[in-house]
């Protein structure tokens, strides 16, 4: 490459004379310009701090060299985030935001924003400058036009391109709640309604856009959007449901997206049906659709129906899944895709196996359509994608698969799931056999988590690999959903095992580490999966009861459980792990009993809890009675085991509970009657 002219053309920004300033840097714009290389040259060339030096000195350079300027930077954003980087090393992001100030020339406003817009595109981009000083006001203001005072219709469409830009800037700007909170207080909400009335789609998108991700995951947020007056006195909702039907598959996409984040938010529980026949629906159609709608539609539509079995159902009748099941075993693994040529192919296959694996999470029908879509083999064959979000998706459809328990003993096992989706649950630098990203290490971890229980085929599969010893590396991770998901999998493991099992997994495990566990001070969760495991371990046979006793002793065993069950613990969930675990040792041998016995806090709690407001909690609790009155001979030891029971006020307690309103409760307490009457 010849590179003189260019040399020439960064030596004459030195120039004092504006006319060749602005030449020069016009002649830089037209080269770099989707030109990756030649981006690459001027970044070597060093040009970018002279054009940061040139936006910082507004009052002594020329506005058509400040405006040439800040397009030529927007144009370098968008070389990628190689450039972003050493765009922000040069601090030119500062200037860039002085420069979205209403006293600068439009012109300059508009080429500053369109910069920040594709600096902000970066995910890796420091978004702290925004939120100091004045620049977010700066930005709410811009997304009014006639905030610019525009005199002509061209001046006006500039205005309300500008307008577009503000409001795409701060959509990518609303990645924590803090952020979105300092994005509403400054005035967002109002300003955005306004914009989605404007008339200019291109900014009505970007306004939907805006508004989507302000109520992210933000019930406040999205009742507020809704409660907010537009100019037209239609709701925010109804003129998002007109837009969803635009000519345009953009705004229809964007529109639907919004939508589906209010729907998230529960702020928009009144339009449920307009979520399922228009939302969804729409969704589904932009399938059919090419380009970065159709890469998106998957996406928003995974997003919509998770956690909603009703959604999935009308997914399912929808025909969602045989269009998804095509993007999955027709977009080949190279640069271009069968579909879409420049399209992002692994994107969309990413999209598609999170929408199945969003549909197949709740229901049988929606696990069911893709079996029949004979696309398993693909998911399995998606877990050694060199794209980590693939492989991400294809453990997570193959997750909300396996709690089918056909699914799992037949299709996952002819497909052979258990030894790719091992692979990638430990990282090992060394080895081929594992995988770099922790997203992908924790979602295969979570979903082995179906695979190692004992109805399983494949348990045996994963313990002959090495399942037990990494699992419990999993464990020692600093990540904490690591954490969780590998100690869920070891309390799968020994659900319902035989005693060689539970014995291999505390091995190496160790009860010090599961006592640790039970205590973590990081996630709750931590603590009721390893109590769960306690419970599991302590399970079936009095001969595993008696090897936990020896593992923790009977004293520490006690204390952990006389402190979980503390006056002060209202977490559910730790209070019923506790009480199963009380339970199993409960039917376990005399000692194991009278261990219980013998710690008349632990019997206070049981009695109390025997009246708790959760009929699951009642219900364990007077099973620990049963089990607790349970004997079979009439020794002297079990006479005043029950003595002692009935002297605590247990008798009288359950005679209080035989109108309980639980039928599982009432059924309980008519055994614990009959035990009372027979010594």
């Amino acid at each position: 490459m010849n590179s003189l002219k260019h040399n020439q053309a960064v030596d004459e920004l030195n120039s004092s004379d504006p006319a060749v300033r602005v030449k020069a840097l016009r002649f830089i714009k037209n080269n770099i310009i989707g030109n990756k290389t030649k981006k690459d040259l001027y970044i070597q060339l060093n040009v970018i701090p002279k054009l940061v030096k040139f936006l910082k000195s507004k009052d002594t350079v020329d506005s058509q060299v400040q405006i040439q300027a800040a397009i030529v930077l927007g144009s370098f954003a968008y070389g990628g985030e190689e450039n972003v980087t050493e765009i922000a090393k040069h601090d030119a992001i500062k200037p860039l935001l002085e420069c979205i100030s209403l006293q600068n020339d439009p012109r300059l406003i508009e080429a500053a924003a369109r910069a920040l817009k594709a600096i902000y595109k970066c995910p890796t981009a420091d978004k702290n400058d925004i939120f100091a000083d004045h620049h977010l006001r700066d930005l709410i203001t811009l997304l009014n036009p006639d905030s610019l005072h525009p005199k002509t219709d061209r001046e006006r469409i500039a205005s309300v391109h500008t307008a577009e830009l503000a409001a795409t800037i701060i959509a990518r700007c609303c990645d924590t709640n803090e952020q979105q909170i300092q994005i509403a207080s400054a005035g967002a909400f109002p300003a955005l309604v306004k914009l989605l009335t404007c008339g200019f789609s291109k900014a009505q998108e970007a306004a939907l856009d805006a508004l989507a991700y302000l109520c992210r995951e933000n019930p406040e947020f999205g009742k507020a959007i809704v409660e907010t007056k537009s100019e037209t006195s239609d709701s925010p909702v109804k003129i998002m449901l007109n837009l969803i039907q635009d000519k345009s598959s953009t705004m229809r996409l964007i529109a639907a997206k919004c939508l589906t984040h209010l729907s998230r938010a529960n702020a928009i529980g009144e339009y449920s049906n307009d979520i399922t026949l228009i939302v969804l629906p729409t969704l589904v159609k932009l399938l059919d659709e090419k380009g970065p709608v159709r890469e998106e539609a998957p996406h928003v539509l995974a997003y919509l129906i998770r956690d909603n079995e009703e959604l999935q159902k009308a997914a399912c009748d929808s025909d969602a899944v045989p269009k998804l099941a095509d993007f999955v075993t027709h977009v080949v693994d190279q640069e271009s895709s069968y579909y879409d040529p420049v399209g992002d192919g692994d994107k969309l296959k990413e999209n598609a196996l999170m929408a199945l694996a969003a549909i197949s999470s709740l229901t049988d029908d929606g696990r069911k359509l893709v079996v029949e879509a004979k696309i398993i083999p693909h998911i399995v064959a998606a877990m050694s994608h060199r794209s980590y979000g693939i492989r991400a998706a294809a453990c997570q459809c193959t997750r909300s698969l396996s709690r089918s328990i056909n699914i799992l003993r037949t299709s996952l096992v002819d497909a052979g799931v258990a030894t790719p989706l091992f692979k990638l649950t430990i990282f090992d630098k060394t080895k081929l056999l594992s995988d770099e990203s922790t997203d992908v290490q924790a979602t295969a971890c979570a979903t082995l988590c179906n695979l190692v229980l004992d109805f399983s085929p494949m348990k045996k599969t994963i313990m002959e690999l090495g399942g037990i010893e990494k699992l419990v590396e999993l464990v020692r991770s600093p990540d904490n959903t690591l954490r969780l998901n590998a100690i869920w999998a070891l309390k799968n493991l020994v659900y319902q095992a035989e005693s060689d099992v539970k014995e291999a997994v505390m091995k190496v495990l160790t009860y010090q580490t599961m006592e640790n566990l039970i205590s973590d001070q990081e996630i709750v969760e931590v603590q009721e999966q390893a109590l769960n495991l306690l419970r599991n371990l302590a399970c079936t046979k009095p001969i595993d009861i008696e090897e936990v006793f020896k593992g923790l002793s009977e004293n520490k065993l006690m204390n952990i459980i006389e402190n979980k069950l503390c006056w002060w613990n209202e977490n559910e969930e730790i209070i019923k792990q506790v009480l199963y675990v009380i339970n199993n040792i409960a039917s376990g041998y005399e000692r194991h009993k009278t261990a219980i016995m013998n710690r008349p806090t632990i019997l206070t709690r049981i009695l109390n809890y025997m009246g708790h407001d959760n009929p699951e909690i009642r219900v364990i609790a007077v099973w620990v009675l049963i089990n607790l009155l349970w004997t079979e001979d009439k020794s002297a030891s079990s006479q005043v085991r029950v003595q002692k029971l009935r002297d605590l006020g247990f008798e009288d307690k359950v005679k209080n509970m035989t109108n309980d309103e639980n039928l599982d409760v009432r059924e309980r307490v008519k055994t614990v009657l009959n035990q009372f009457s027979q010594v």
